[in-house]
């Protein structure tokens, strides 16, 4: 029995780091990424360059999960997620924080060298990747420790996704696509405190500084409401200005 325990605890141990992956956030950014291409080909621009979109959207997924791992362990750390919150893998006892942390700071390192690569070859790069680069180091502070860090960073990774992908490809940036990169970055910064509500009281007992425990259930409810028909005169702006 033992024997075939240990046998299956690698299994175990691989589905927890998928779990700490945060699935649901990388389709997040995959349709983000598809953002990007779209109102891209939508100005005329293209063909999609294949290889620069692999390129750009590995870069992405491999800097959000290091991310992802790092923000499991660090919340734990801190105490904040003993009770219900992240992803569960550690409290569990499936995965430990200094094992998610090493994983999290190696794909960092990867992702800083993608973007300096992807800068090098387009300069353009540098509008998002100077400030993502930023986060990469400090990620936990700024999430945990800044007025509205904790919104305000997960919508900028957003944002960050869909210029990425988009100036990956070489083209040039217009006012539409700034326009609707103010959309989708609204969009994200109205949806992200939704995630917090299932955590109100945990977070609330263990300080942690999210917008929902700032404002509570129904007032985060209303300002996404407003957030969100706000962004809506940025994407009706950018279609109206598409050539």
């Amino acid at each position: 029995m033992k024997e075939k325990q240990r046998r299956r605890e690698p299994n175990k141990m691989a589905k927890a780091y998928l779990i700490a992956t945060r699935p649901q956030f990388l389709f997040a950014y995959l349709m983000l990424s598809l953002g990007g291409i779209v109102i891209g080909v939508s100005q005329g621009f293209g063909p999609v360059k294949v290889n620069a979109l692999v390129m750009s959207m590995s870069t992405v997924i491999i800097a959000a999960i290091g991310i992802h791992y790092r923000d499991e362990a660090s919340d734990w750390d801190k105490g904040y997620d003993r009770e219900v919150g992240g992803m569960g893998v550690i409290r569990n006892g499936t995965l430990s924080s200094p094992e998610l942390r090493r994983w999290g700071v190696l794909l960092n390192l990867v992702a800083f060298a993608l973007i300096a690569y992807q800068v090098i070859i387009i300069p353009e790069l540098l509008i998002v990747g100077l400030p993502a680069s930023i986060i990469l180091m400090w990620p936990n502070y700024l999430t945990e420790e800044v007025t509205l860090g904790h919104e305000a960073i997960i919508s900028f990774s957003f944002w960050a996704t869909m210029m990425w992908v988009y100036l990956g490809q070489g083209w040039d940036l217009t006012m539409p696509t700034m326009a609707f990169s103010v959309f989708a970055f609204m969009l994200a910064f109205a949806i992200t405190p939704y995630q917090d509500i299932g955590d109100y009281e945990a977070d609330r007992k263990s300080g942690k500084k999210t917008l929902t425990v700032r404002l509570g259930i129904d007032g985060v409810g209303q300002l996404s409401i407003f957030i969100v028909l706000v962004s809506l005169f940025f994407l009706y702006y950018s279609l109206i200005i598409l050539p």
